[in-house]
């Protein structure tokens, strides 16, 4: 059998015109290097945006060597190379699983901040971490907040250590403060639940790191920044947030504040037996407890010594953090507030928020803790009496009598008498014992015939319809009374005297209502109600039948009509159904209510010659 040839792939023909082109102030070499550069942080970035934790560990371990090696290079680091790798790095922590998985490797992500040889390019690779979790946080769903969250302080946590092991200098603390001010705190592109979630860590990580071992202007240094953010912010959320979470929490961590919450819950367990929490005293010790509880001391000490023993997050049997306390220097946070107060860009609100603060460390400075429940009010040992029920029944009784007696006696005045009251000025009782008579001696003067001459009183209250309202108003009112009259209508008959008693309308038709006890009928409507029956034919001829109407609808009378009648009315119609030629009477369109001025050349003739 013969042997077949062997075949290789063609190389193209070798053209100047294929060769990649480059600038004439970079050199050949140096592009190259660049691409691949850029070539290798892309591979990263896919490798680790995977789901296979295995693969993922693998990745982690060779970007460890390659960033170290890297940053040793003559080429530097841009914004661009991290924000390539963050992007990978960004979505490993997206795809990690298990909260001890994603706890170990937010630690890991964040000891990639110690692989720089110089502070400067750590503090750059974490100002471009802020970069890409500012722009990426409206994408993560409310599964996957969590993880980030515990991410955001875990890298700031080795960002702060790179501080304090640089000595916390003053030029990386600007740095540091620039890069979490440009891109959480800017409005621009602010999120909101970013911003507040880092205020309610800074104070606890920079406790955490520094171990209670930090200089006074450090810790003002460090909290300066949100000094202006207080004066600068127009979101309340995170201002309130910052005022809570950095000027408060100052305060409360400090001795006077631990004190103060001390005290309060030793008040509070005995049952605040004092009105104001100063009445309570501190008692120290026996001498004997204190060098019983010593060698536990020391044991503490040596615990708390031991950086591997001191827990910096809660976990299982080690739920509690112990936070040390940060010493600083009020009146350093007070002249940065008083310069952000007088400040021209400063608005109204937030001077008042900046007052309020200022009050807080102006006590604290003079050695009062603001903050916190200082009084509690108290009963007095005569209001602390239970009262009996007879007494709260009467009280309620006077009370209720209290309540209805201006209603009622307002109810009894007449109009013209309340035009006075709301007149005179005076309470209603007052009033009310003014109107009362008062009894005298004398005899009322013969008044419109009210005397006991008077034969009839009858035809005398006639004759008083008769005569024009407003003379018996001006005969009545007239003569002003100083003595309270007589009423003779209570006074006995006389002989000769009768007494005669009109009944109202209503007690007649009650009266006419019992004998009638089917109907009622209307006395005044008796010759109407005759006058219809005998028209309609529906009721009786008697005068006690009712006045009621019948109406009767035949039904049976409704049929459909045909089309045949229907034509034959139309055609029957005197007046034409439809006329094509035929115009409508009037016009359709309303009047003007406003006319028009009229032309005074309308209908005129007027030669121009």
């Amino acid at each position: 059998m013969a042997k077949l040839p062997n075949f290789r792939e063609k190389k193209p023909p070798k053209v100047s015109s294929m060769k990649p082109k480059t600038s004439g102030s970079v050199p050949k070499s140096k592009l190259e290097v660049k691409v691949h550069l850029v070539e290798q942080e892309i591979k990263f970035a896919q490798a680790l945006a995977g789901h296979d934790p295995k693969n993922q560990a693998k990745v982690l371990k060779n970007l460890r060597k390659w960033l170290s090696l890297r940053s040793k290079s003559s080429y530097p680091f841009t914004d661009k190379d991290f924000l390539r790798l963050w992007k990978g790095l960004f979505y490993a922590m997206w795809m990690s699983d298990k909260p001890l998985v994603q706890e170990q490797l937010a630690e890991d992500l964040g000891g990639l901040l110690h692989l720089f040889p110089t502070p400067e390019i750590s503090l750059q690779f974490y100002a471009v971490f802020l970069q890409t979790i500012n722009r990426e946080w409206f994408g993560i769903d409310q599964w996957r907040i969590d993880k980030f969250l515990m991410l955001v302080r875990r890298v700031t946590r080795q960002c702060l250590v790179i501080l304090r092991d640089n000595g916390w200098r003053l030029e990386l603390i600007k740095v540091f403060r620039k890069a979490f001010k440009e891109h959480i705190f800017d409005e621009t592109r602010m999120s909101v639940g970013l911003a507040m979630h880092f205020v309610d860590l800074y104070l606890e990580e920079v406790a955490k790191v520094s171990q209670g071992s930090m200089k006074k202007a450090t810790v003002t240094s460090l909290i300066r920044p949100f000094v202006t953010l207080v004066g600068t912010l127009t979101d309340t959320r995170v201002t309130s947030s910052i005022v809570k979470n950095i000027f408060n929490n100052l305060l409360q961590q400090s001795d006077l504040g631990r004190q103060h919450r001390e005290k309060y819950e030793a008040w509070k367990s005995f049952g605040f037996p004092t009105s104001s929490i100063d009445d309570l005293e501190l008692v120290e010790e026996e001498e004997s407890e204190l060098s019983e509880a010593e060698p536990e001391e020391g044991a503490d000490e040596e615990d708390s010594a031991d950086p591997e023993k001191v827990a910096l997050d809660p976990r299982a049997g080690r739920v509690n953090v112990i936070l040390p306390e940060l010493k600083f220097n009020p009146k350093a946070i007070l002249g940065a507030l008083e310069k952000l107060l007088y400040a021209a860009d400063t608005k109204s609100k937030a001077r008042k928020r900046i007052k309020r603060i200022m009050e807080n460390y102006e006590k604290f400075a003079e050695g009062t803790y603001p903050l916190g429940v200082h009084t509690m009010p108290r009963l007095q040992d005569e209001k602390a009496k239970a009262p009996s029920i007879d007494e709260k029944i009467t009280e309620m009784v006077n009370f209720e009598k209290e309540l209805l007696n201006p209603t009622k006696l307002l109810k009894s005045l007449t109009k013209g008498q309340r035009r006075r009251f709301m007149k005179s000025g005076l309470s209603i009782e007052e009033f009310v014992a003014q109107l009362e008579p008062k009894p005298t001696q004398s005899v009322l003067p013969e008044v419109n015939g009210m005397n006991g001459d008077s034969d009839d009183a009858v035809p005398e209250a006639k004759r008083r319809k008769k005569r024009p309202e407003k003379a018996l108003k001006r005969k009545i009112t007239s003569p002003k009374f100083t003595e309270e009259p007589q009423d003779e209508w209570q006074e006995p008959l006389k002989d000769g005297e009768y007494e005669y008693f009109v009944p109202s309308m209503k007690k007649r038709l009650e009266e006419l209502n019992k004998e009638s006890q089917d109907t009622v009928i209307n006395p005044f409507a008796l010759k109407k109600a005759k006058k219809s029956a005998k028209k309609a034919k529906l009721v009786d001829a008697t005068p006690s039948s009712s006045a009621k109407k019948k109406v009767r609808i035949a039904l049976e009378m409704n049929t459909s009509q045909d089309t045949a009648e229907y034509l034959r009315q139309v055609r029957n119609s005197p007046q034409i159904p439809y006329d094509s030629d035929r115009k409508p009477a009037k016009s359709l369109l309303k009047p003007n209510l406003i006319p028009g001025p009229i032309n005074p050349y309308y209908k005129r003739k007027i030669n121009f010659d």
